[in-house]
């Protein structure tokens, strides 16, 4: 039950050096294979057919069409990304296929390192969904819904030889600070401007990143000195078979953040998909998948949709 696509992108940190991705279409060979309206497929050891009562929440021109359709990132794992065998992977493709299923569609992912792009196409209705890392922010809720599907915090990794201890958000005063373009996190860092700048200290710069691969590679070659990103991705970055060297994730654990699916307001897809994300969570596929991926951490007990935002 993999997704195929068209280009070599290797794991690990070559595969964050990766630059210039195209976005690449990517299909579920089970979901292919099943066909029709009436799916079976396994994720993550677990057997999941359409469920006839869900299916029915799916508007008739998404069922007619027989897909859900989503714009995954290519290199956020162990969210979504591609892996060795160039197949999308992640507990967010899993959860998307899954649900789909559920369904009775077939999950179908375009694959794309331009994450700023995403939300645009999604409240375009080029592409029903996006699957994990869609942190939940006001500015989001305004032109998509997201359903909650995960609780994370905020990371920071730096160069290992760097000499730094972040465990404040003051820490990052005056210091070069990067994160991904579109992200949340890029907020989260302008929140830090104000909060040194509270404290009478010098503004930390920030920098912004079309890719992920670009922004460890700069943090490799000291020109930040640290990025800002999901803890578990981090995590999953430094994990013991990982090739990664040179890099450590510092103690700060920023904010903690909502994440899940982002689903186009007009495709009428959001009530169903919240429904079959909260069959998943209450027959246990839901934590079958998350921690087949290792994420063991910021599970959730329903998944709400756009849930309220403190400002």
């Amino acid at each position: 039950m993999n997704t195929s696509v068209s280009r070599r992108v290797l794991v690990g940190l070559a595969a964050f050096s990766a630059l210039g991705l195209a976005l690449t279409g990517c299909t579920s060979e089970s979901a292919e294979d099943a066909g029709g309206s009436d799916l079976a497929i396994e994720v993550a050891g677990v057997a999941i057919e359409t469920n006839d009562e869900l299916a029915a929440l799916v508007p008739d021109d998404v069922a007619d069409r027989g897909t859900l359709t989503a714009i995954q990132f290519d290199n956020a794992p162990a969210d979504t990304f591609l892996d060795e065998n160039d197949e999308i992977a992640g507990w967010g493709p899993d959860l998307g296929r899954a649900a789909a299923a559920l369904l009775g569609l077939e999950y179908t992912a375009e694959v794309s390192g331009a994450f700023d792009t995403f939300i645009p196409g999604i409240e375009n209705g080029r592409f029903d969904s996006s699957w994990a890392s869609i942190i939940v922010t006001q500015e989001r809720l305004d032109v998509v819904d997201i359903v909650a599907v995960h609780e994370s915090t905020t990371g920071v990794i730096t160069s290992e030889g760097a000499g730094l201890d972040i465990s404040t958000p003051e820490d990052l005063c005056g210091l070069r600070v990067g994160a991904l373009a579109g992200s949340a996190f890029l907020i989260q860092i302008e929140e830090i401007v104000a909060i040194c700048e509270d404290a009478g200290e010098p503004a930390p710069t920030i920098d912004s990143f079309p890719q992920q691969g670009a922004a460890i590679l700069a943090v490799s070659s000291d020109r930040i000195d640290a990025f800002m990103t999901a803890k578990g991705q981090l995590s999953w970055l430094l994990r013991e078979d990982s090739s990664a060297e040179g890099l450590e994730i510092q103690p700060l654990d920023y904010q903690p953040n909502l994440e899940g699916v982002a689903v186009g307001k007009e495709s009428g897809m959001t009530e169903a998909i919240a429904a079959a994300v909260n069959q998943l969570i209450e027959d246990g596929t839901y934590e079958a998948i998350m921690t087949s991926w290792d994420v063991d951490f910021g599970l959730l007990d329903e998944a709400v949709v756009n849930p309220s935002v403190e400002q």
